[in-house]
């Protein structure tokens, strides 16, 4: 009998396209992040027009605040619209799982991300959501519970964030010892 070990399963994010999607009619342009963003969705914006009716939005950050904005944005666009979300790892996540919930479904969804500096951790201690600094692999404090926590490579669509869990006892000796 041969005994086949096969590599973890990895479920990482699965990126819309990047291409704006000339049959829309119409389209609906949500810049999230700095100046660089601001720049990168104000030409996306410009391309769009040339296509089809457009509305922007831009916010400097993804919060409950703008996801209620982003939500009343979808509720008015109809049957043909696209969404097209540009910004960090962590904000474009954010708004493509507040997309999905309000019904966009995955033709009708593209981004672009412009950094992954930081993601959403969902922690399966305190269930709670966070922004952090890592990728998948790196162990880092849960702002929510304070435990430290692996950055698994796992993401849900859903929840758009990454999953984390304590760290192992052997592996957590081995980083106090690294430090």
């Amino acid at each position: 009998m041969t005994l086949i070990v096969y590599p973890p399963a990895r479920s990482l994010p699965q990126w819309p396209s990047a291409d704006l999607d000339r049959s829309a009619a119409s389209h609906l342009i949500i810049g999230v992040g700095g100046e660089a963003e601001a720049a990168t969705a104000r030409a996306v914006f410009g391309q769009a027009q040339g296509l089809a009716p457009t509305t922007m939005l831009h916010f400097a950050e993804f919060g409950a605040p703008q996801s209620a904005a982003l939500a009343d944005a979808l509720s008015a666009s109809r049957v043909g619209a696209r969404v097209y979300i540009v910004g960090g790892r962590y904000d474009v996540l954010q708004a493509l799982a507040l997309a999905r919930s309000s019904g966009v479904l995955p033709p009708e969804l593209r981004c672009r991300v412009t950094h992954t500096r930081d993601l959403p951790l969902f922690c399966a201690h305190c269930r709670q959501t966070s922004r952090v600094v890592g990728n998948p692999g790196s162990a880092v404090t849960c702002p929510g519970c304070e435990r430290l926590v692996e950055i698994h490579a796992h993401s849900s669509e859903v929840r758009g964030s990454f999953l984390a869990s304590m760290v192992a006892p052997a592996l957590s000796h081995e980083l106090a010892v690294a430090a």
